[in-house]
């Protein structure tokens, strides 16, 4: 509960920033300066939408919140349900889903260029896949083998791959009986 109160406050303060930010412009009649401002918040509201349509409701949750909490991490979610999940599935992938996110964002506080970060959430019915992929900052990436080693010990698989445009990581787990 406090987590959602921390998030609404976030998301409360960069809003009104925002409002603020167009009033001052339209107070000095400087209206060709409201466009950017408008169309940046017309597309976080547009992600945002995309984000609560999640199928479910955990992930749709801890994306959402991680994206307000991160303002240096640009989010891009997609979920594909090939089975409906069982509830121990769901609830473990919102977990780890919450702490890879976290340790993203963490690390997007520290650059100086926002860090773009695609996430495909696929659900099968007593496990998950989730794979990500970071670009846009020349800053590095977060490490990941001590965060991996801490969930292999509780059987997920971890996996990076080498692209062309950069490593594409994934982790892929069943849900403990």
């Amino acid at each position: 509960m406090a987590d959602s109160l921390d998030v609404l406050r976030t998301y409360r303060h960069d809003l009104m920033n925002q409002v603020q930010l167009l009033h001052a412009y339209s107070q000095m009649k400087k209206f060709d300066r409201l466009q950017e401002p408008i169309q940046n918040l017309i597309a976080e509201a547009q992600r945002h939408t995309e984000m609560s349509a999640i199928a479910s409701p955990m992930i749709s949750y801890v994306v959402l919140t991680r994206d307000i909490c991160y303002q240096m991490l640009h989010l891009h979610a997609s979920y594909e349900q090939l089975e409906t999940p069982s509830l121990q599935a769901e609830q473990r992938a919102a977990e780890v889903l919450f702490d890879l996110l976290d340790h993203v964002g963490k690390h997007s506080m520290t650059l100086l260029e926002p860090l773009r970060m695609d996430v495909w959430i696929v659900a099968f019915g007593q496990g998950y896949e989730i794979g990500w992929f970071l670009g846009g900052s020349g800053d590095g990436e977060p490490d990941f083998a001590a965060w991996a080693q801490r969930w292999a010990a509780q059987g997920i698989q971890f996996q990076q791959l080498q692209e062309e445009d950069g490593i594409e990581y994934s982790i892929r787990f069943q849900a403990q009986e």
